[in-house]
């Protein structure tokens, strides 16, 4: 019963720990659960993209993120406008070598920051997948 009981602790402390996957740029994927991904910077300057992150893919001079809000704002994040409601999925794009957050942005906005600053990358990866 007693290893049982620890088996079972073990299980669940493992699934309740939050996940951390390091991007780049001094940017993090932060995973607590299927609708709380966010991706955070660990620098005080950096701005954040907020939960819920569908898709992310990255390289050494980008990340890029697709992401449905939440439904009611976190009060860690700066106010975010999100022009088309909550309920609509929005792009984001990190340039690192100009310190640059662009987003929330629709997907023709995306497309065009991804033809501008000559991003080779698709969003490919999605948390809990």
């Amino acid at each position: 019963m007693r290893i049982l009981l620890i088996v079972l602790l073990s299980f669940f402390l493992s699934t309740c720990s939050d996940g951390k996957k390091e991007l780049s740029g001094d940017y993090f994927l932060r995973e607590e659960g299927r609708d709380m991904n966010d991706i955070l910077c660990h620098s005080a300057t950096g701005r954040e993209i907020p939960a819920n992150i569908l898709s992310y893919n990255f390289n050494d001079d980008f990340i890029i993120a697709s992401q449905r809000p939440r439904m009611t704002d976190d009060p860690l994040y700066n106010h975010t406008n999100y022009f088309n409601g909550r309920d609509t999925i929005y792009y984001w794009v990190v340039v690192h070598h100009s310190q640059l957050v662009l987003g929330p942005l629709n997907k023709s906005q995306f497309d065009e920051a991804i033809l501008k600053y000559n991003v080779p990358l698709t969003l490919d990866h999605h948390p809990y997948e």
